[in-house]
């Protein structure tokens, strides 16, 4: 099957279009991937859901927090604050409309740096694969291939009417399973940069704290 690419080139020059749509509905942050280096800014992940009904998604999303990272606001948590904020300065990259989650895909094309995509699950939930470019040949993927070892659902809590992130298998660098008797919430991933890749990656885990996902040597 033919994969279809919602291109962040497009989409910022289609921005009326993507306004209109933000309008029909709630944003929601699931998501956040988080560089640890200044000046640098986030992703966030966002579903966009009915005004009227928030445990229907109408669109999955992705933004860039602008100049927001765990160095100039000194701590992870912090950004994550900032990504929940609406005050954030924010720049809208791309939306993908539910009815294309089977075949269609978000993507920063420069640098060939992210691609993002949802599974719709029978349950309801929406399984995600991320995939980050960390150097030139290699890349840090969430689910898709990668699934066995990082598995991280997008799940509705019908008592608090809101989404979230559920780490349901994660393995750490070394390999080993992380332990987790039931899905934990996962609020989303950090990374130091360099100039010449991300060689670490951390993931924040509700009830463990911080997880490495990726140590790699320079």
């Amino acid at each position: 099957m033919r994969v279809s690419r919602i291109l962040v080139s497009i989409l910022i020059c289609a921005a009326a279009p993507f306004a209109q749509a933000a309008d029909a509905g709630v944003k929601q942050p699931v998501f956040l991937l988080c560089p640890h280096k200044e000046k640098m800014s986030a992703w966030s992940i966002f579903l966009l859901l009915d005004k009227s009904d928030p445990g229907k998604v109408l669109a999955l999303g992705l933004e860039k927090l602008k100049r927001v990272n765990s160095i100039d606001l000194k701590k992870y948590e912090a950004v994550v604050e900032a990504q929940k904020d609406a005050k954030t300065e924010r720049e809208e990259l791309g939306l993908l409309q539910a009815g294309n989650f089977a075949s269609g895909m978000l993507e920063v094309e420069k640098d060939n740096a992210l691609d993002i995509q949802v599974a719709a699950q029978s349950d309801g939930s929406l399984r995600l694969m991320v995939s980050l470019r960390i150097s030139a040949d290699l890349r840090f993927v969430i689910g898709g291939k990668e699934r066995a070892k990082r598995d991280v659902v997008l799940r509705y809590d019908k008592a608090r009417k809101t989404w979230a992130a559920y780490a349901d298998t994660l393995h750490d660098a070394e390999g080993a399973k992380v332990a987790l008797p039931n899905p934990k919430m996962m609020t989303g991933i950090v990374f130091p940069v360099t100039g010449t890749g991300i060689y670490q990656v951390v993931g924040d885990v509700e009830g463990i704290g911080a997880v490495q996902l990726l140590d790699r040597a320079p």
